[in-house]
Parts: C-alpha cells; sequence; structure tokens
C-alpha cells in the first residue's frame, strides 16, 4: 500500500459518524405508565410528548437475515407521509479494531466510498458494531398505517427498493427462496433532549421477555461526527449517567429480542 492510499483510507477511517448509545434503567426512568417520569423531562430538558414510530421487520423465520447481519425494516413516524425502508448490514468491531470490521465488509463489496449506503459505528456501553445503512422514502398521500400494510405489500415494497448492494449478495443464495415473515408492528417512542450541553436523544421500546411479557427499554444515544468526538463525549455521558445512577453496564439487543426466531 502505497503512502497516498494510507493517508486517503487514514482521512476516511477519521470522518467516519459514530452514535453513542447506552441503555438506562427502566425502573428508575421511566413511570408505571411507561413513559419518562415528570423528573426524567426535566433533567434531560426534553418536551412532554415524544414522537411516535411504528416499526415492522422482514425475516425468515429462522431469521437468516439477521444471523447473516442484514436487518431489513420499514418505518413509519408521527405526522410523516411517508414509510421509510432500511437496509442495514453490521460487522461486529472487535477490540476496537476498526480496521479490520471495514476489510470484512469490503470484502462484502460495502466501501466508506459509498454515498448511497453511509457508514456509521454504533458505540455500546462495551461493544462496537460497523453498519452500513441505505434509506429508502415511498411517499404516500395520506399517513400511512404498518398495521393495515400486509405482509405480501411490505414484502414487495422491500424488494422494489432493495438497493444494489443487498441484490447482488443474495442473488445466489438459498435464503432469498425462503418465506418472508414480518415482525411486528412495533412502536416506540422518542424524546429529544439534553444532559448537560451535549443534545440526547431516548427512545423507549416494548420488548417481548423469554416468557412472553412485555418488558419496556430505554435507550439514550448521542450522534457525532466523527469517533474522535465520540470518545470525548462518551466519558462525559457515562459520568453524568453514573452519577445520576441510571446507567447499566451492558448491551443493547433489541432488534435480536424482537427478532427471536420463531420455534
Amino acid at each position: 500500500m502505497n503512502l497516498l492510499k494510507k493517508i486517503k483510507d487514514w482521512l476516511e477511517r477519521k470522518n467516519l459518524a459514530c452514535e453513542i448509545k447506552f441503555l438506562l434503567d427502566s425502573s428508575m426512568v421511566l413511570g408505571e405508565d411507561h413513559l419518562l417520569t415528570e423528573d426524567m423531562l426535566e433533567r434531560f430538558q426534553m418536551e412532554d410528548e415524544p414522537r411516535r414510530i411504528d416499526v415492522i421487520y422482514l425475516d425468515t423465520p429462522e431469521r437468516d437475515y439477521l444471523k447473516a447481519g442484514w436487518i431489513s425494516r420499514i418505518r413509519v413516524k408521527e405526522g410523516k407521509s411517508r414509510y421509510t425502508l432500511t437496509y442495514k448490514m453490521r460487522y461486529p468491531v472487535k477490540d476496537g479494531n476498526v480496521d479490520a470490521a471495514l476489510d470484512a465488509a469490503r470484502a462484502d463489496g460495502l466501501t466508506l466510498k459509498q454515498d448511497k449506503y453511509p457508514a456509521e459505528i454504533d458505540w455500546g456501553y462495551s461493544k462496537m458494531t460497523l453498519s452500513f445503512a441505505a434509506n429508502v422514502d415511498v411517499r404516500t398521500e395520506e399517513v400511512p398505517d404498518l398495521s393495515l400494510l400486509t405482509p405480501d405489500k411490505a414484502l414487495q415494497m422491500a424488494v422494489d427498493n432493495l438497493p444494489p448492494e443487498v441484490k447482488n449478495r443474495d442473488a445466489d443464495s438459498a435464503v432469498s427462496e425462503k418465506e418472508i415473515q414480518v415482525v411486528g408492528p412495533v412502536r416506540f417512542l422518542r424524546y429529544e433532549g439534553a444532559l448537560g450541553k451535549q443534545s440526547v436523544r431516548i427512545e423507549v421500546w416494548p420488548i417481548p421477555s423469554e416468557t412472553g411479557e412485555i418488558c419496556y427499554t430505554a435507550e439514550l444515544s448521542r450522534a457525532c461526527k466523527n469517533l474522535m468526538e465520540a470518545a470525548k463525549i462518551r466519558i462525559k455521558l457515562v459520568e453524568k449517567l453514573e452519577k445520576m445512577g441510571i446507567l447499566i453496564h451492558a448491551d443493547n439487543l433489541k432488534t435480536q429480542m424482537i427478532l427471536k426466531p420463531v420455534k
């Protein structure tokens, strides 16, 4: 590798976007109505009313796409006259080795130079994940209702808008011939606010437990321009959340919990 290419690769990694994500103790931040308590609304400088977002996921009964790292979903935001389709590929970042994750993505044809498939690092409490996500908006005349979207129509919408990377990846795969299921809709709440001088977002998700009960999980996130900025902000957020006594020392597995394989 020549020096110029090394410099270009370093600059790309330096500007790789990052989103910090932390689980919060639901018993301390949510009330009996599963909404943020008045105290939390005040401490996080948030408005009383969160935005409601509905989401469905598409996968095989055995969750082949999830196992392969792909997530295909359709979201509807409250008050918006459109479906937002997301096709996301995830790569684990082991021991902070972003280069190894990028090499694995490059082998699948995904690089940091693809504007239509932007890359991001998700940085949780103890784990990092590299993700590439393509978003496609399908506009409607009225605000759509995911509960009225039939599985056949959802699947057709997802297939019609498949990015080339997904088409190429699954062209010769037996997975593409399997039955596709629709999981959901799941409605979660999104709050926008700040912790000190740092703007933050808190989402509240209903997650099915092993017993079938619905448990509510609260996740705080903060988008950053790059890993260097994220590292500095992350330290400050951890200190504040620890002081408040609401930080959970674990990583979020909400997508995996929602998409538990059908037995």
